[in-house]
């Protein structure tokens, strides 16, 4: 253990190594090794740059998949919480609030991040058992939540939902997940397009099937049908999601309108923005998506990209049609008609980069760092 005069912070992550981002959690783990003797607990040695932090120490407790071994790597970490007797524990993900219940006197913070209906969706069909596995989950987080001594909501719809589950207001306090500075106006620098040059769209994050990816490649296919108006940048595919959208590239004759870049370390994205025109954001309507605000969407926009976001609220809640953005219904047609308004007022997105950009120093990690500081070392003086 590193010895040091500062007060101990100990961290719980719940990573996934196989997750395509790591920045939100990498900023505060940095912020709280640069005030704080810090100890993560992890489920894998990490790997990942971003998760590369000097003078901290790291412990990995071996957990399988499952959610009996998930509900064992809780347990053990409030065990090694009570050994240690940090000042502060912070809990860096929804999936570790239940450890809040379990640590005794030390004070919990819980940064909450993830809505519990993604941990555990209701099920389809007749499965009580399933279901009544999966109430007792969603209630185990909330309950967490609930003896934690301060959780940190990502955004305004995590915050009232917590609110509803009888979590405390003295002890909500709503801060975004925030944006490294290299990200800054990346965006208004880009100013060698050509008004018949292809309208540039950038997309960074999972290539799933309920975050969009068909309905992003058909909407380009339609959008370019009798000229080509608009170019995709996908970054952030996984080898499989590559082959995918290979194959259905060919398929839909668009290997000239859309470039795919596998996952790439978190430094790199500005690189991407920077070349870009607009971002896109899009989510199926499902239950845990309308409280989850996704990263790139903040990333935009402190970028300086107006987004083409889908009509759900946790992009309505910050993208104002016409204003810094388009708003379209999650389906190809509706997108490409929103491809399509960007082409139109191709001459206009300089003012709409600077209007976006202009609007988005609330969600830069510079402004919210004070502010998160401030909450971790008030909970330790209570």
């Amino acid at each position: 253990m590193i010895v040091s005069n500062k007060k101990h912070c100990l961290v719980v992550t719940t990573f996934d190594k196989n997750q395509p981002g790591f920045l939100d959690f990498s900023y505060r783990m940095q912020s709280l090794a640069a005030h704080y003797q810090l100890t993560v607990i992890s489920t894998f040695a990490f790997t990942q740059p971003e998760l590369q932090i000097p003078n901290v120490s790291y412990i990995v407790l071996d957990c399988k998949q499952g959610r009996m071994a998930w509900l064992g790597y809780l347990w053990n970490c409030a065990q090694l919480i009570k050994q240690q007797k940090p000042n502060v524990v912070v809990l860096l993900h929804s999936m570790a609030a239940p450890i809040a219940a379990m640590t005794g006197n030390v004070p919990t913070v819980t940064y909450w991040n993830e809505h519990p209906t993604h941990i555990a969706p209701e099920p389809t069909g007749f499965a009580p058992i399933k279901a009544i596995t999966r109430y007792a989950i969603r209630w185990l987080m909330y309950y967490g939540a609930r003896k934690s001594a301060l959780v940190m909501p990502i955004g305004e719809a995590h915050r009232d939902d917590l609110i509803a589950h009888q979590c405390n207001h003295s002890q909500t306090q709503m801060i975004y997940m925030g944006v490294a500075q290299s990200f800054n106006g990346v965006a208004l620098h880009e100013n060698t397009r050509n008004l018949t040059d292809a309208v540039r769209l950038v997309y960074v994050g999972s290539v799933h099937e309920d975050r969009g990816r068909d309905v992003m490649l058909e909407a380009i296919a339609i959008a370019n049908k009798q000229l080509k108006i608009a170019h995709l940048t996908i970054v952030g595919a996984s080898d499989e999601q590559y082959q995918y959208c290979h194959t259905a590239l060919i398929k839909l004759g668009i290997t000239d309108s859309v470039t795919i870049h596998g996952r790439v370390a978190g430094h790199m994205i500005p690189n991407f923005m920077r070349q870009a025109d607009a971002g896109i954001c899009l989510w199926q309507d499902l239950a845990w998506y309308r409280f989850n605000p996704p990263t790139k969407l903040f990333e935009y926009l402190v970028a300086g990209l107006p987004v083409l976001a889908s009509n759900i609220r946790t992009h309505t809640q910050y993208i104002q049609d016409g204003f810094n953005g388009v708003i379209f219904n999650y389906n190809s047609e509706s997108l490409a008609q929103a491809i399509q308004t960007m082409w139109q007022k191709r001459d206009e997105l300089a003012q709409m980069k600077n209007r976006t950009h202009q609007a988005s120093a609330a969600y830069l990690w510079v402004n919210i760092e004070p502010i998160f500081l401030k909450a971790i070392d008030k909970v330790i003086r209570e």
